[in-house]
């Protein structure tokens, strides 16, 4: 239970590449670093051992301001989790997502994203999707920021063969056209050592609008020094077309260890 609760939350089947950050916007290199490891051995046997890190390079419109737009920015993020006990592996799953924003305007600007990840527990072999659209910056005060984005998003599906339900029809392999959108709010305390956000994903695919993938994380950080933060998130990700045997709807309450440099 500890490890679950622990472990980075990035590789689900859908992503919030919006998480919350400990510190204001600044030019230049910047990352973050989450991780856990559990061994138990006697009664229980378990192994669970996973990470993820985030590494972002920026620059900025104007750095004289209290909380300057940036201009430019690419994002790379990467995760990974793997867990098993006694008899079997229960948790085996990686992302990756490389995303570049180019905000022409303070307020707005386009952004292209590729994306990679598997999820043995959802019988999801490969995902691998690529897009992009435009990001709207709405408000951007010292206390309270909200921005969203929305775009087009082309995905190829492949599940695990092994794990086929007998009597299911799911296709093997699927591609999908889909509308992608987020929207992101943030809100500062306690002189920014206190940040709240919430993020909502929604990804229609564009044949059928009725199916579609849903997200939304609460984030709560607190940053105890400039490079140490404690945080919590509570995240509902819903599909409406998953594969046959998984349910369509999870909840994850999580906590967080962050690193920042």
């Amino acid at each position: 239970m500890l490890a679950w609760a622990w472990a980075p939350g990035d590789a689900l089947a859908q992503v919030n590449v919006e998480a919350l950050r400990p510190s204001r916007q600044k030019a230049g290199w910047g990352g973050e670093v989450d991780g856990n490891l559990a061994l138990v051995r006697g009664n229980i046997r378990l192994f669970d051992l996973g990470g993820s890190g985030r590494l972002i390079y920026q620059t900025l419109h104007n750095q004289d301001v209290a909380v300057p737009y940036f201009k430019q920015r690419v994002f790379l993020a990467i995760s990974g989790r793997f867990a098993e006990n006694a008899t079997a592996t229960f948790i085996n799953q990686g992302f990756s997502h490389l995303r570049w924003t180019w905000m022409i305007h303070p307020r707005i600007g386009p952004e292209v994203f590729l994306q990679y990840q598997f999820n043995q527990f959802l019988r999801l072999r490969t995902r691998t999707l690529a897009g992009g659209g435009l990001r709207m910056e709405f408000l951007h005060l010292d206390q309270l920021q909200s921005w969203a984005g929305s775009g087009y998003m082309y995905e190829y599906n492949l599940l695990n063969r092994d794990q086929l339900v007998r009597g299911a029809t799911d296709p093997l392999e699927t591609y999908e056209h889909r509308w992608t959108s987020y929207l992101a709010v943030r809100a500062a305390f306690l002189d920014d050592r206190l940040r709240l956000q919430n993020t909502l994903y929604i990804q229609p695919r564009f044949d059928r609008l009725s199916d579609f993938r849903l997200l939304n994380d609460s984030e709560v950080l607190a940053r105890v020094t400039e490079s140490f933060s404690l945080g919590s998130t509570f995240s509902v990700l819903h599909d409406s077309a998953p594969p046959t045997s998984v349910l369509p709807t999870d909840l994850r309450l999580a906590s967080t260890l962050r690193l920042s440099f």
